[in-house]
């Protein structure tokens, strides 16, 4: 572990604490009028039908039947961390994954005071008070059990990974904290919640997803790929006892589940209908048109298919799971200069919101602007200000991260040319111009509040508009568990022989994914799938 702390943040660690990778800064995202008309045209899929009927499927449709104790339903972290919870507790345990790889997001994972935290002089914290942190951040929506036992288990879980698999399989790990990296100093936030580990210096999850795939085949752990889950099998009084899927060639197969079958089968950001009845329209609308979730699937093998259709959330209903009925969401945005606080404008050339906010929490607020399509302008002079990022990454870095002549960006002598080459009506963007540069002169922003030390007039020219695309990808909300994991009905009893983990769980987030808890959403789905496994194979 040569790499330092400070140079892994500047290379690579904001894109971890999104729990997103960087390469998505050139992503084509197309804009104009032309966008609601094709949005509306489109949305020909009613909410109101979003779980369907079952599959209409038996063991008796299937070719062959596959024996086993503890069944878990993708391959992606919290999928694996399910399988090794189930194997680490004795369990024969047999993966299904539909695609031809799992799915790989994220570049850390959030741990609460292990003793490889603690070896490398990382603070620890104070589980009360990170947990009412957590609750506050999450807007009370989020349910503290599921929290909480995060906090409680994701040290040992660390520690245990460390001891099993990634010190006897060489795997990197950092461990890494963003105090004194992220500062705050006007305390304009509530202190970051930073207890991610690192498990590449420049990558994604990808050699952490491989390799502990090899570690749970070589325990014992069996993996059907290219294999898709279809439905739950149930006995005459409710319990799990398998599932029923299907394989590359279109033949049934029953996979019989002697413990229990634990589903981590992530997003439905893909599927119109539970977008629009789990979320606002005009969001749902841009989360549809702006979906990147595949982006993560790298150069491995993928189906000609998109995976986060919520199969696997429909699967928990039909077998008696209740859904959460507001969900949460995971978004960022493309642009080198996201986290530098500029000012910036809607398409009417006007400014909405202060800058300095949380980089995954204004998505729904720009969706919502007009014209809905998700994406507003960064307005730049040319001058020597030295603007403080917010989210503690200098220009250089950023520039390294992404690769910013991809990101669609304009330069002009004035304002009023500028905003002819981004469609602003050029009135109302010289006035906003006009405001925000006696704002900055009195170094007061009486309009949104912003910190003094990031008001930078637009009073240098040439000047530079450059394009904030916001881009969906993920949902965050699904059905409600114990601090088990076990799947609870509509009168929060648990489903016997059923659990979750992952993004399939609910109300573990508030309206969005919080950019304060450093790889919250990779930390809750691994403690998560750890202990639902733990749960099939021992209960």
């Amino acid at each position: 572990m040569e790499l330092s702390r400070r140079n892994f943040l500047k290379v690579g660690a904001v894109a971890g604490a999104l729990g997103m990778g960087a390469g998505l800064a050139g992503c084509a995202s197309p804009s104009g009028s032309s966008a609601k008309k094709e949005a509306d045209k489109n949305a020909a899929a009613s909410s109101e039908d979003w779980l369907g009927e079952a599959p209409n499927l038996t063991p008796n449709d299937c070719s062959k039947t596959v024996e086993t104790e503890v069944i878990v339903v993708g391959s992606a972290l919290a999928g694996s961390m399910a399988a090794y919870g189930a194997m680490k507790n004795g369990a024969q345990v047999t993966v299904l994954e539909r695609n031809a790889a799992p799915h790989i997001g994220g570049m850390t994972i959030s741990f609460f005071n292990s003793d490889t935290q603690k070896e490398a002089g990382l603070p620890m914290y104070d589980p009360v008070k990170t947990a009412n942190d957590m609750f506050n951040l999450t807007q009370y929506r989020s349910d503290m059990r599921l929290n909480t036992l995060w906090i409680n288990r994701s040290g040992e879980l660390m520690d245990n990974l460390r001891k099993d698999f990634l010190e006897p399989y060489n795997q990197y790990y950092l461990p890494l904290s963003l105090e004194g990296i992220f500062p705050d100093p006007d305390q304009e936030i509530t202190s970051y919640i930073s207890t991610g580990v690192a498990f590449s210096e420049t990558d994604i999850l990808t050699d952490f997803t491989h390799n502990i795939h090899k570690f749970l085949e070589d325990k014992g752990v069996e993996t059907y790929y290219k294999t898709k889950a279809e439905v739950l099998v149930q006995d005459d009084s409710g319990r799990v006892t398998g599932v029923i899927a299907t394989d590359e060639n279109g033949d049934h197969i029953h996979f019989k589940a002697a413990k229990g079958v634990v589903m981590c089968t992530g997003s439905f950001g893909k599927n119109e209908a539970m977008m629009k009845k789990f979320f606002p329209k005009h969001f749902a609308d841009w989360a549809l048109k702006y979906n990147s979730y595949e982006a993560y699937m790298g150069s491995d093998p993928v189906t000609d298919k998109q995976m986060d259709d919520g199969l696997g959330h429909r699967m928990l209903c039909w077998a008696g799971a209740e859904m959460e009925e507001i969900c949460g969401y995971a978004a960022w945005q493309t642009t080198a200069w996201r986290s530098f606080p500029y000012l910036l404008v809607d398409t009417k050339g006007e400014r909405f919101m202060n800058e300095c906010t949380s980089l995954l929490t204004s998505a729904h607020i720009v969706a919502d602007l007009p014209g809905h399509e998700g994406y507003v302008w960064q307005i730049i002079p040319t001058n020597d200000f030295q603007m403080p990022s917010s989210f503690g990454y200098d220009k250089e870095a950023a520039a390294k991260m992404f690769d910013i002549e991809k990101t669609e960006h304009y330069e002009a002598d004035t304002i009023e040319e500028l905003a002819k080459k981004i469609d602003v009506p050029a009135d109302a963007l010289a006035a906003t111009v006009k405001r925000y540069n006696e704002l900055c002169e009195a170094g007061e922003d009486l309009d949104f509040r912003k910190s003094k030390r990031y008001l930078d007039p637009i009073d240098d020219g040439p000047y530079q508009a450059w394009k904030m695309q916001y881009l969906f990808y993920c949902t965050l909300g699904g059905v409600r568990c114990n601090d088990k994991m076990q799947v609870l009905d509509e009168n929060w009893d648990p489903i016997p022989g059923l659990y979750a983990g992952g993004n399939t769980v609910g109300y573990r987030f508030g309206a969005s994914y919080e950019s304060l808890l450093h790889g919250g959403s990779n930390g809750l789905a691994s403690t998560h799938g750890y202990v639902a496994g733990e749960s099939a194979a021992t209960l």
